[in-house]
């Protein structure tokens, strides 16, 4: 059997197919028969109606769910759209916010934070930084909520993920993400490890390993989602509160 890529050659490839897709135009480019971009905004529930972004960024899009949907967002919190890609869902939870509140779009590749400036930049309320989500650089108890939609599956090392999360969340703090949970028994992946990688699946993990992660990085209380099945896989939603105390 092929050995799997270390942590970080994964992340050195994903990076460069989210380069890749962020000169191509297009999140679909296998121009597969399937809802993309502006498409899979509405089909997901958002209302694309409020936001002013232009169709560069909506073609962009590669969302897994809508995380948002989750949490009703109070006016003066710190946001962090983590994996934030080029910028949709910061901008979407930048529409409920007030000076102070803002919100901050970080991801691992240059060239997708490049297009968020670029076209989805229009909320004075949003801000985009470079950085690795196991490294945030953020200083602790500094968020209120941090967001990911359709990243988290793409971290190689989600313990680290977790406790960086933990640690920039103030006590209370939530975390609400969208991505692919294992659901049913998965044939082991012997070959393309980078690109089951780069589309979410082999970063997937079961409700059973949310479980034993989250309690274990500080999570007091969570609650999981299916939102659609894909044979052994789900789409599904998670919410989860950071212990009030240490």
């Amino acid at each position: 059997m092929p050995k799997t890529p270390s942590h970080q050659k994964i992340k050195t490839y994903i990076r460069e197919v989210y380069a890749r897709l962020a000169t191509s135009g297009t999140a679909n480019v296998s121009h597969a028969p399937i809802a993309s971009g502006e498409d899979l905004a509405h089909a997901l529930g958002y209302d694309t109606s409020e936001l002013s972004i232009s169709k560069k960024a909506w073609d962009l899009f590669a969302g897994c769910g809508n995380p948002l949907q989750e949490i009703k967002l109070e006016p003066h919190w710190t946001v962090i759209d983590l994996g934030c890609g080029v910028g949709i869902d910061s901008q979407v939870a930048a529409l409920s916010l007030q000076p102070p509140g803002r919100v901050i779009g970080i991801d691992i590749t240059v060239a997708m934070l490049r297009q968020a400036k670029e076209h989805a930049s229009t909320h004075p309320g949003c801000h985009w930084m470079g950085g690795d989500a196991e490294q945030l650089p953020l200083r602790p108890a500094y968020v209120d909520l941090v967001i990911a939609n359709g990243s988290f599956n793409l971290m190689p090392h989600k313990g680290q993920a977790l406790a960086e999360i933990c640690r920039i969340l103030r006590p209370g703090g939530y975390l609400a993400l969208a991505d692919l949970i294992v659901v049913g028994e998965m044939e082991p992946i012997t070959e393309g490890f980078e690109d089951a990688w780069s589309w979410c699946v082999a970063g997937a993990l079961s409700a059973g390993e949310y479980d034993v992660l989250l309690k274990s990085k500080g999570f007091s209380w969570w609650e999981l989602k299916e939102k659609g099945n894909y044979g052994p896989l789900a789409a599904a939603h998670l919410l989860a509160q950071k212990r009030r105390r240490e």
